[in-house]
């Protein structure tokens, strides 16, 4: 049996792009910001909406991901190590969840491995 994925947003686009595959052994599912990030670029936004629905169950916020996601905005802002808002949500996500998340932008979230998140660069 193979892991939770949450996809980010990098990582969807390069699905879609053909430039890299998903396991199959995975159940995967995105964030209701990559639906934002990913849809904002596309000509045809209520149809690139639609396909991301059909395609992956997404994950839309709750409490306790805005509750996560704000205790460690606190916290990396006392270390004077702030995040943007967007990445800091889909990393709560992933560990409110019990996610992997799959991204290649490991640098921004490495700093959320010490609040349970794990992630690996896409394929």
């Amino acid at each position: 049996m193979g892991k939770r994925v949450l996809v980010d947003t990098d990582s969807l686009i390069d699905y879609y792009k053909g430039r890299m595959e998903l396991d199959p052994a995975d159940t995967h599912h995105i964030s209701e910001i990559a639906v934002y990030e990913f849809i904002r670029g596309t000509k045809d936004i209520g149809e690139a909406k639609r396909m991301l629905e059909e395609s992956f169950p997404v994950v839309w916020l709750d409490n306790r991901i805005v509750e996560k996601a704000s205790y460690i905005w606190r916290e990396l802002k006392r270390k004077g190590d702030p995040m943007d808002d967007r990445d800091l949500i889909v990393g709560a996500t992933a560990i409110v969840e019990g996610f992997h998340l799959d991204t290649r932008n490991v640098g921004h979230y490495g700093k959320l491995r010490e609040y349970g998140l794990s992630f690996s660069q896409g394929k």
